[in-house]
C-alpha cells in the first residue's frame, strides 16, 4: 500500500534509534529476514512492528540497506557446486533505501516496493512474481534477462532502465501515463515508453506493445512547438488516421467517412452522368460511383463532371493510399502474430 510522507518519514526514523541500528547491524550478519519466526523474535517491541498491513509479512519498511546483497549461498546438487542466489518473499520494503542492492540470479516474489528507492540495484537474471514498484526510483536499475510476472511498475521512475533480454507477461502493468510523462519531461517519456515497448515485443504481447508505440509517438509529437504546423500534420496524419499505424479500425472508418462524404457531395451537385448521358442519378448511384472512385476500380459508367471532377481525383488518390495502409497494417498485424 501507499504510505504518507508522514508515515514514510516514521518507519524511516525507527531505523536511527539504537533499537534499529542493532536490529539493522542483525540483519546485516545474519540475514534473519529469511526466516520470519527468526526475524519476528529479533524485531519484538520495534516501533510499527504490528501494524496489520505487514502482519504476515516481513518488517522492513524504510530500512537503509543500501549496497546490501540479498543474495545467500546455496548448494546446487551433491556435485560440491555453490551458486549465489536472491530468494525472498512476503518482504515490506516500502520507503527502504536499496540502492546499489543485488538481487541478481534469485526469485523475488510477493515483495513491496512501493515509494522504495532502488537506483542502481541489480534484478538481472531475477523472476520476480507479483510484486509492487508502485512510486518507487527504479533509475538505472538492471533487468537484463530478467523474468517479470504480474508485477506493478505505476509511477516508477524509470530512467536508464536496462531491459534487455527480459520478459513479461500481461498482468504487468508500468502505466499510461508513465511519471515522466506526467511530469512534462516528454523527451525521456518517449525513450521509456520505447524501451517497455520492446519488452512487450520481445514477450510476444504485441497488442500491449502497440499501445505503448502509440504513447511514444505522442510523446514525441508534444515535444513539437504548437505553432509548429508538422506537429498537427503529425497529428492529423499519424494519430487521427491510423493512429501510428497500430489501428486498421481507423483507417477503414475514415475510408468509409471519405467515401459517403464524396458521395453526399455528388448528388448534392448532380455531377454525374451516366454513359456520357444527363440522368438524375440517386444518391445510392452516387454512393456506387463514389466507392469504385475511391478503390480505383473506374468501370466508366458513370463519371463526374465540372468541379466534381477534381473531387473524384482526389478521392481517387486518398484510396490508393489508405487502402495501401490498410494493408500494411493488417498484414504487419497478421505476420508479427
Amino acid at each position: 500500500m501507499l504510505y504518507s510522507k508522514e508515515k514514510l518519514e516514521q518507519l524511516a526514523h525507527r531505523w536511527t534509534t539504537p533499537k534499529g541500528k542493532a536490529l539493522l547491524k542483525a540483519i546485516r550478519e545474519s540475514k534473519c529476514y529469511l526466516n520470519k519466526i527468526m526475524f519476528h523474535e529479533k524485531v519484538h517491541n520495534f516501533p510499527c512492528i504490528n501494524d496489520r498491513e505487514i502482519e504476515d509479512g516481513i518488517d522492513l519498511r524504510g530500512v537503509p540497506l543500501a549496497g546490501f546483497d540479498f543474495r545467500i549461498v546455496i548448494q546446487s546438487g551433491d556435485d560440491g557446486f555453490f551458486e549465489e542466489l536472491a530468494v525472498i518473499s512476503n518482504i515490506h520494503f516500502e520507503g527502504a533505501n536499496l540502492r546499489h542492492c543485488k538481487f541478481h540470479d534469485g526469485k523475488i516474489i510477493s515483495c513491496y516496493f512501493e515509494n522504495a528507492t532502488l537506483s542502481h540495484s541489480d534484478f538481472r537474471n531475477s523472476t520476480i512474481n507479483n510484486c509492487n514498484f508502485n512510486n518507487s526510483d527504479l533509475t538505472g536499475i538492471g533487468l537484463h534477462g530478467a523474468k517479470i510476472i504480474d508485477c506493478d511498475f505505476t509511477n516508477c521512475i524509470l530512467k536508464d532502465v536496462t531491459l534487455s533480454g527480459a520478459i513479461v507477461d500481461e498482468k504487468t502493468t508500468f502505466g499510461k501515463p508513465l511519471k515522466s510523462e506526467h511530469e512534462g519531461n516528454l523527451h525521456f517519456a518517449s525513450i521509456e515508453y520505447k524501451q517497455i515497448k520492446q519488452l512487450y515485443k520481445n514477450s510476444s504481447l504485441h497488442h500491449i506493445a502497440d499501445e505503448y508505440h502509440y504513447r511514444e509517438m505522442v510523446s514525441k509529437r508534444k515535444t513539437t512547438n504548437k505553432s509548429n504546423p508538422k506537429r498537427w500534420l503529425n497529428y492529423i496524419f499519424g494519430d487521427l488516421l491510423c493512429k501510428y499505424g497500430t489501428s486498421y479500425t481507423r483507417v477503414f472508418l475514415w475510408s468509409l467517412l471519405i467515401i459517403v462524404f464524396c458521395a453526399f457531395l455528388l448528388n448534392f451537385n448532380k455531377s454525374l452522368l451516366f454513359y456520357n448521358q444527363t440522368v438524375e442519378a440517386s444518391f445510392s448511384d452516387s454512393l456506387y460511383f463514389s466507392m469504385v472512385t475511391f478503390t480505383t476500380l473506374g468501370y466508366g459508367d458513370f463519371h463526374a463532371v465540372g468541379l466534381m471532377r477534381f473531387l473524384a481525383g482526389a478521392e481517387s488518390f486518398s484510396g490508393a493510399v489508405l487502402m495501401s495502409l490498410f494493408t500494411v497494417i493488417v498484414a504487419r498485424h497478421i505476420i508479427r502474430d
